[in-house]
């Protein structure tokens, strides 16, 4: 078996073929180009083929042109699907949840075009002669249809269930589940929830289910014994590392907290601290380490901060989590373990097999020095998002152009290594947007977009966008938009990634390119 993940959903699925000594071969890929190279370097072992997180989205057959007996079976976040990858049957197996929500089009809508002739008899030939007028409407109406279906089908891109969430479904249907299944599908579930691939409700629909997993297998597994592994529930708050930070730092680098006050500001400084002093805590105690605060303050703290809150308009700075417990000083919220594993993914030292199997390694439990030195990466990049968001802002680089906003990090930067991974640059847009729309109220309903040189080929840009902060939906249409600009102008582009709003461009072409895109989004 061979297979071929995007990113580190495939945990489960590896843990559950060691059980059965199934043999496989695992390759990371980090873009379509590097999965179609991938395939065919290993055509000959190609009899049966897992895609985790990644080709749903793509036709897999006329993009990888499998041989006739393999069997690829795709399982995959990103949607919609590609509707060859769903009606093929043969080849390509579709994984889905039982809440799959794009609504697919009928077969004889897309395909079915000579469905009227097929059916013919083979005496008809007159009958079909003297029918020719109204067969051609007919046609014509199907084909407006299908065009129609299409259209819309394709014209949104987003996230459907978690890619961990179904492989933990299938592990419980076989019997097999585990709370160390059930921790890395929460740690999941996190990311979608905080990188906003779906909505606050999406969320809380899952966490439900997830909820009666736990309940579950903590009552299966109920045991003594310190060392065994426990999840417990926990109310998180929207503050970044402050366990492993002092609370003051871990508010002024959160992007919730730092976007809503206006951090960057000295009257968001100030309203930090009137904040604070309305909490009745000390600042003395906020500069300290989270670990070094006092006992009281600790146990406390988090409920102050959502009490207080309320006053500040920071109503979604908590959501509902879960904590990891093992032996007596091992305790991980999913969040935290979330940004080791990123740090990990999305380093900027490590190539991709390196950083893939980093990340592995991180989600190990009893890996602590990694994960508190991903930990530590991850706060370095907190600082480096509020540096360059406070840079656009101060230094008016945020341009308006009427149907979106968008920014520039131009080469020379001393941030584009640091933004070179596509990841990190969309954490950088959604930033943007939050701190942006906190000024200026009327850019919330506008689709935000960054590009920025990269550092290993400045003859090329890479360019991200995400979707505006005041529709409710996660979905977008600038996949779809960003294709039609590239088009119109012949532009020299690289759909490469498997995220649909991220291209490579080149540089030059990058003018003519937003100009492209204004056009459309005006129209």
């Amino acid at each position: 078996k061979q297979w071929y993940q995007r990113r580190v959903r495939g945990k489960i699925l590896k843990s559950l073929l060691h059980i059965d000594n199934v043999q496989y071969t695992l390759i990371p890929v980090d873009g379509r180009s590097h999965l179609e190279n991938a395939f065919k370097t290993h055509s000959d072992q190609n009899t049966v083929v897992v895609l985790i997180d990644c080709g749903g989205n793509l036709n897999i057959m006329e993009m990888l042109e499998p041989l006739p007996d393999s069997q690829i079976f795709v399982i995959d976040s990103h949607i919609p699907y590609d509707l060859d990858n769903i009606y093929d049957g043969q080849n390509v197996k579709m994984v889905v949840s039982d809440s799959h929500e794009v609504e697919v089009p009928q077969y004889e809508d897309i395909y079915e075009e000579d469905s009227d002739e097929e059916n013919d008899e083979p005496n008809s030939k007159r009958r079909r002669e003297d029918d020719e007028d109204s067969l051609i409407p007919r046609k014509e109406r199907w084909k407006r249809k299908r065009e129609e279906l299409l259209y819309t089908y394709y014209e949104l891109s987003g996230y459907g269930a978690s890619v961990s969430m179904m492989l933990f479904d299938l592990a419980w249907k076989m019997s097999k589940d585990n709370c160390q299944y059930m921790w890395w599908a929460i740690i999941a579930i996190t990311d979608q929830y905080l990188n906003h691939k779906v909505s606050r409700d999406r969320y809380v629909t899952t966490f439900g289910i997830v909820q009666q997993h736990v309940q579950r297998l903590n009552n299966l597994h109920d045991s003594s014994s310190i060392n065994d592994m426990k999840l417990k529930y926990s109310n998180e708050l929207r503050l970044e590392l402050y366990r492993h930070w002092t609370l003051m730092e871990s508010l002024r680098q959160s992007p919730y907290t730092a976007s809503r006050f206006r951090i960057w500001t000295t009257k968001g400084k100030k309203k930090l601290n009137e904040f604070l002093a309305d909490m009745g805590l000390p600042l003395l105690q906020c500069n300290q380490n989270y670990a070094s605060m006092d006992m009281e303050i600790r146990r406390e703290v988090r409920n102050w901060i959502e009490v207080t809150a309320q006053r500040y308009g920071l109503d979604d700075i908590s959501y509902s989590s879960f904590e990891l417990q093992y032996g007596f000083k091992n305790k991980f919220c999913a969040a935290d373990v979330l940004h080791a594993v990123s740090a990990a993914l999305t380093s900027p030292t490590l190539d991709t097999e390196a950083a893939f199997l980093r990340a592995q390694d991180t989600l190990n439990r009893n890996n602590e020095q990694l994960i508190h030195a991903g930990i530590e990466q991850s706060k370095a990049f907190c600082s480096s998002l509020l540096n360059q968001v406070q840079a656009f802002i101060d230094m008016k680089q945020v341009v308006c152009t009427g149907p979106f906003v968008y920014a520039l990090i131009q080469d020379g930067s001393t941030e584009l290594e640091t933004f070179a991974h596509p990841a990190r640059l969309i954490q950088l847009c959604r930033y943007l947007c939050e701190a942006y729309c906190a000024t200026t109220r009327k850019a919330a309903t506008l689709p935000f977009i960054i590009a920025a040189a990269q550092p290993l080929d400045p003859d090329y840009s890479c360019v991200v966008g995400v979707p505006p902060l005041s529709v409710d939906s996660n979905k977008s249409y600038l996949g779809r938009a960003f294709q039609q600009a590239a088009d119109r102008v012949e532009a020299v582009v690289e759909f490469d990634d498997f995220e649909p709003s991220v291209m490579r461009i080149r540089s030059e072409d990058k003018a003519k390119f937003f100009d492209a895109l204004t056009a459309l989004l005006v129209t």
